[in-house]
């Protein structure tokens, strides 16, 4: 895959379509920053980081054209599969579509027939990267960008989350304990969120 020339092709179908590209770019940098961290826990590669991050970039899309019945997420996927995609298969597409569409409310399941329809190994990625940009989603949950980075500490029993941070984030963390329901089952480790604030600079005197 020419890797280059395929994130040009998401980053154009995100600039015509997104209305808040500073918040899709935001989440897709924290998400990438999870991925590179949980790398040892994840097991996965170049190709799925990618895959993750055109569903970082893409996520919201569907805010676009939302129709009565049918929330963002679902339409995100939708206007995904709809694309004229020269870079990626059909399976990375699909991948892509229900990495977007499963980065709020309900978690992939075999009852949802396009997540039924992937073989088993494409349904774990799918699993862990849309663990990985629900997170990443919560950490923006007010679309302000207070989290700028995201340090990740792996424990036998538990993955702790510092987020440093410009100010409180107390709502991000609370989004983060709800959508962190798929991390912790995919990745069978508690939790934790912890604030580390990032302090002015110094002033320094004359």
């Amino acid at each position: 895959m020419n890797e280059s020339a395929a994130r040009e092709e998401i980053l154009e179908l995100m600039r015509r379509m997104e209305q808040r590209p500073a918040h899709v770019e935001h989440v897709t940098r924290l998400a990438l920053q999870v991925f590179d961290q949980l790398a040892a826990l994840h097991g996965l590669g170049p190709r799925e980081r990618l895959l993750l991050e055109a569903a970082g970039c893409l996520h919201d899309i569907g805010h676009v054209t939302e129709h009565p019945g049918s929330a963002h997420h679902q339409e995100s996927a939708r206007l995904i599969r709809g694309q004229h995609w020269n870079y990626f298969s059909p399976v990375d597409v699909e991948i892509i579509a229900q990495v977007a569409r499963y980065h709020r409310k309900e978690m992939p399941e075999l009852t949802h027939n396009e997540f039924k329809a992937l073989n088993e190994m494409d349904r774990r990625v799918v699993q862990r990267l849309a663990a990985m940009l629900r997170l990443a989603d919560s950490f923006d949950r007010g679309h302000f960008q207070p989290v700028q980075r995201v340090t990740v500490e792996l424990r036998p029993n538990k993955i702790i989350f510092r987020l440093e941070a410009t100010g409180s984030v107390d709502r991000e963390i609370q989004a983060a304990i709800r959508k962190g329901d798929l991390a912790t089952a995919v990745f069978q480790r508690d939790l934790i969120f912890v604030l580390d604030e990032v302090k002015p600079a110094a002033v320094a005197s004359k």
